[in-house]
């Protein structure tokens, strides 16, 4: 690979770097905290400015106000003051100055007057005197902003004067206010400066965080390139917590949970088709191959037989469709059943299925939550179960029970009532070893008489009980009769015991 190429392959990878979740993420928070900066500091330094720019003018001010004072007052004695030397001298000697602030008085065509000690300007500079003399004499306070070495200088000019005296004076106070902005100019400087470092933190911080944050997401990414329909068992480590993305991550495993299941049921039922299938298919092609077309009797007999096995095939597929279709939300469609007229409806579609003894041994009275179909369908295929097991005479009963949740003899735990429905005979039991195994896909029980079904009637039954959220138990011993018992959550709303 040449050096370009290397190059290329870099680039590509930064940008694509940039283009990440994580990235984006990062790069928002950090421009959005710049901004929210930048705006606090400045809003912050305007507004110090324009308080600085109100409190310098309003001490200036205060000058001559307290030069107005003084005047108002009058001399130690009483009396009023009649010369400006004199007024001047007591203002300059009392009051205090700020840090930045300077006085000087002056009478025009007369005496310049400063206080004892160091001010912070010198104010008999030439370029404030001539400054001063600039400004026209009138009664008004003059506000003017001056550069001095550089530096901005406030002076706030007073015109002062004495009842009929003709001497005028002027008042000049000053403040270093461009001294002051520029320590507010350097502190935003400053703050820049932390400014910039928080950032550097925060985006260190923020890039180890969303680093630690989106790990279950780069996971999802990971599982979902190795994810096929030939393996969908990748599965992401949730983190702890109950934020976005470990739901994300939760979700996803149990999305793939699903479809593992429902991969699963596809499987199962390619593998059932064409198992079961394989049979009577080979049973038709023999025939059909030993078929001698002029016999007509054989003809006759052929045609019955492969009749038997096309219904044959046809009731194992829809048996395999139903199963199929058992994970399916629109399999199990409820509405409320009052028990007693679904059981004496049971028993009118059953008892024609073989020459028993049949009997209803109890009726439970009230209303419960199922779908009437499919329960019918499981109760048609137990009492077929139990007309193999039977010989004519013998007794065939469907009854049920409302039992409390804790007295559930399934172990099932629920909040509401739980109706148990049976089908029971006195016919020959199943082995201890056939129970453990009879719910099972083309399972059959060995000591089952009459003809052999599918293996997939109990499967079914099983099924279209778990689809209620409930169960199937088997009680049984051989030559001692068989009670298949359906526990199903039955609702409140119209129960009635």
């Amino acid at each position: 690979m040449t050096l370009m190429q290397v190059t290329r392959t870099r680039v590509q990878k930064l940008r694509a770097g940039f283009r990440t979740v994580r990235a984006r993420v990062l790069a928002s928070v950090v421009a959005f905290l710049a901004v929210g900066l930048f705006v606090a500091g400045t809003t912050t330094l305007a507004v110090d400015l324009g308080e600085l720019n109100n409190r310098v003018s309003e001490d200036l001010l205060r000058q001559s106000q307290r030069l107005q004072t003084i005047a108002d007052q009058g001399t130690p004695e009483g009396r009023p003051y009649d010369s400006l030397d004199d007024l001047f001298t007591v203002f300059l000697r009392g009051g205090t100055l700020g840090r930045h602030e300077s006085v000087m008085a002056t009478v025009i065509g007369g005496n310049t007057f400063l206080p004892a000690g160091e001010q912070a300007l010198n104010l008999g500079h030439p370029q404030v005197l001539d400054a001063v003399r600039a400004v026209p004499v009138n009664d008004s306070i003059a506000l003017r902003d001056l550069n001095l070495d550089g530096h901005t200088v406030r002076l706030a000019i007073t015109p002062v004067s004495l009842g009929g005296n003709s001497a005028i004076g002027l008042l000049v106070a000053a403040n270093q206010i461009g001294q002051q902005r520029e320590q507010m100019v350097a502190s935003f400087g400053t703050f820049a400066a932390v400014s910039l470092v928080i950032l550097v933190l925060a985006g260190g911080v923020g890039y180890v965080v969303t680093g630690r944050l989106f790990v279950p997401i780069r996971r999802l990414r990971q599982a979902t390139e190795h994810t096929t329909f030939e393996d969908v068992s990748s599965r992401v480590s949730v983190p702890p917590g109950d934020d976005d993305v470990s739901q994300l991550a939760a979700d996803f495993n149990r999305m793939l949970d699903r479809l593992e299941a429902g991969i699963e049921d596809q499987r199962h039922f390619v593998d059932d088709a064409s198992h079961e299938l394989r049979t009577p298919l080979t049973i038709i092609g023999g025939h059909l191959q030993l078929l001698e077309p002029s016999d007509v009797l054989e003809v006759a007999e052929t045609r019955g037989l492969l009749l038997e096995e096309v219904d044959r095939m046809q009731s194992l597929v829809n048996e395999l469709l139903v199963l199929a279709r058992s994970g399916r939300a629109d399999f199990f469609q409820p509405d409320w059943v009052d028990a007693d007229s679904f059981l004496e409806a049971a028993m009118e579609r059953i008892r024609v299925l073989g020459d028993r003894h049949w009997q209803i041994e109890q009726l439970p009275g009230g209303w419960f939550r199922a779908d009437r179909n499919r329960l019918t369908q499981a109760m048609e295929q137990l009492a077929a179960n139990a007309v193999q097991s039977t010989d004519p005479g013998d007794i065939i009963s469907i009854g049920a029970a409302w039992v409390a949740p804790e007295n559930c003899p399934s172990g099932e735990r629920h909040d509401e009532p739980i109706i148990e429905i049976w089908v029971a005979d006195t016919g020959c039991g199943i082995s201890a070893a056939d129970q453990e195994r009879i719910f099972d896909r083309f399972a059959r029980a060995g000591v089952s008489r009459g003809a052999e079904g599918s293996g997939l009637g109990l499967a079914i039954v099983k099924a279209i009980a778990e689809a209620h959220g409930g169960s199937v138990r088997l009680t049984s011993r051989v030559n001692g009769g068989s009670r298949f018992a359906l526990a199903l959550p039955g609702g409140t709303s119209w129960l009635a015991f």
